[in-house]
């Protein structure tokens, strides 16, 4: 296998530099928008999201794609914006539906209404004919091919694959286990062990500055970093938005259950008394990491990887002894307490259909995403200075991950580039499967940490991407309800409305649940292959 790899590596590199031989430099200059590589490469406009280390972005000529360029003999010409803006900045470029670039991070995760309008280009032709890493790596990972999948059989984007991350880098509740020593208590496991634990936080001043400044609970991403509460409840609301299979394989709706009005209840008592982060809901992303940084915060939700980022803006802080632990999942009556693993698959990206040369942009795409060369410089950065090679396997250096300037593992990498924001595969097995594990082995306390909450990880509802009508369906009926829903809540939470849960039933009734349920169920059969009733 590794040697077919690397012949299908030589040969998508044999096939791009062909083109530097004039093969197809015809269409160099049709690239719209774009300036002329001053050395005449060919050239790949490529819109996406702008790096996550915000300090190096993607236009600096960052030693990853430098890399890239140099062994791909093409030009990258980057047109990127900041996550906040990029949604908004791409759709409009989408509605205008001109001087659209090669290759595109696809808004809204909606590959299906962009390839319903052809915006952008099937690819299994392409794929067959010019990159065979790509058509290797699904014919190895049926679940992966059948995810990427519109209804009609086609493939028309790829996405980032994150098997290999679910369990290692897992995503749930955080807290201060400093301060949980320092009251002498121990980690929560259900809806009053955290009540009396976040009630400790607020008046017992566990970051002895002698204030009451404490803020017990900020979860990130406003209400829905609260949802992974639901798990105390037994609902699937995080990933799967509480739309669930029950045993029968019948999707349910259990946001109107009665346990979830409970932990409605429980959440309102939490703000009422000021456990929870009055402006939750309004939080910008530097305004949390500024409170988590500063000291105040004792609980959060986010993914494992992040944890040492915290502590060193503790500690940063002048907090020495600061240490964010991953909890259990809180549980009861009875139940244990589960976190909704992520994917398999996230982000899309499509080759536009005005791309001039779509053959050059699926080869570079095949070098980037399912070549072990490119999964490599993707997924490690560069050899010699992020990453050596022991044994035929890449593992990290002491540079990266013990940063003498203070960055974790994952902000160095991107720092360099890598870790993008473009599609890059860390699957669960073969070769494109090694960071997610070296990462752990470089960071045995994280690894701790994921082992532990490992057996309370569960997958999240699987899909099939939608049909047409389908995809209609959740655009009149789906977006409206999960609106109605969203506020509603916030409205119950922060005590602007009295909870009334018949009414809420009545209305999300109303706003046509049963056509929205119609169409996940059908997705949902479609996916693990049964027939829809």
């Amino acid at each position: 296998m590794r040697r077919k790899r690397l012949i299908a590596t030589a040969a998508i590199v044999v096939g791009i530099n062909l083109i530097l031989c004039g093969c197809e430099k015809e269409s160099d200059a049709a690239l719209a928008g774009s300036p002329p590589a001053p050395d005449d490469r060919p050239a790949l406009r490529i819109a996406t999201i702008d790096n996550y280390f915000a300090a190096n972005s993607y236009k600096d000529d960052l030693p990853v794609w430098r890399e890239v360029e140099k062994r791909t003999g093409v030009k990258i010409v980057w047109e990127v914006l900041p996550r906040e803006q990029f949604g908004d900045g791409m759709r409009l470029r989408l509605s205008k539906d001109t001087d659209l670039p090669d290759i595109f991070y696809i808004p809204d995760n909606d590959p299906v209404k962009l390839a319903g309008k052809g915006t952008i280009l099937p690819l299994d032709e392409l794929i067959s004919a010019n990159a065979p890493n790509i058509a290797g790596f699904l014919r190895e990972h049926p679940d992966i091919d059948k995810k990427l999948r519109l209804a009609d059989g086609k493939l028309y984007a790829l996405a980032s694959v994150v098997t290999g991350v679910a369990y290692t880098d897992p995503y749930g509740l955080m807290l201060r286990k400093d301060w949980l020593d320092r009251l002498g208590l121990r980690e929560p496991a259900t809806l009053d062990e955290w009540y009396a634990v976040l009630k400790a936080f607020k008046e017992n001043d566990p970051n002895g500055n002698g204030l009451r400044d404490e803020i017990p609970l900020l979860p990130d991403i406003g209400l829905k970093g609260l949802k992974l509460f639901g798990s105390a409840v037994g609902g699937h609301f995080f990933y799967s938005d509480g739309f669930y299979p029950d045993a029968g394989g019948n999707v349910k709706y259990e946001w109107l259950s009665p346990e979830a009005k409970e932990l409605v209840e429980w959440w309102r008592k939490l703000y009422s008394e000021g456990l929870l982060a009055s402006d939750f809901l309004t939080k910008t992303a530097d305004s949390f990491l500024s409170e988590v940084a500063g000291g105040r915060v004792g609980a959060l939700n986010g993914f494992l990887n992040l944890r040492p980022k915290y502590e060193s803006g503790n500690r940063q802080a002048g907090d020495s002894r600061a240490e964010w632990v991953m909890t259990v999942p809180p549980g009861g009556a009875g139940r244990s307490g589960f976190y909704e693993i992520y994917g398999p698959v996230s982000s899309w990206f499509g080759i536009s259909r005005s791309s001039p040369n779509p053959e050059l942009a699926i080869r570079w795409l095949d070098f980037i995403y399912a070549s072990e060369e490119g999964s490599r410089l993707v997924n490690f950065g560069v050899e010699g200075l992020s990453y050596t090679m022991a044994d035929g396997r890449p593992q990290f250096t002491e540079y990266a991950a013990r940063n003498p300037d203070g960055l974790d593992l994952t902000r160095l990498l991107r720092s360099l580039g890598a870790m993008p924001t473009l599609p890059w595969i860390r699957a669960d097995k073969g070769p494109l499967s090694l960071q997610p594990q070296a990462m752990l082995d470089s960071d045995p306390v994280g690894a701790a940490q994921a082992a532990k909450v490992r057996p309370y990880l569960i997958g999240a509802i699987q899909l099939a991407l939608p049909t047409p009508e389908e995809k209609d369906t959740e655009e009149l009926y789906g977006a409206p309800l999960r609106a109605y829903v969203e506020t509603t809540l916030a409205r119950y939470i922060t005590g602007a409305e009295e909870i009334d849960w018949d009414r809420f039933g009545r209305t999300v009734a109303s706003l046509g649940l049963d056509r929205v349920l119609q169409a996940k169920q059908r997705q949902y059969d479609r996916y693990r292959g049964a027939p829809s009733p």
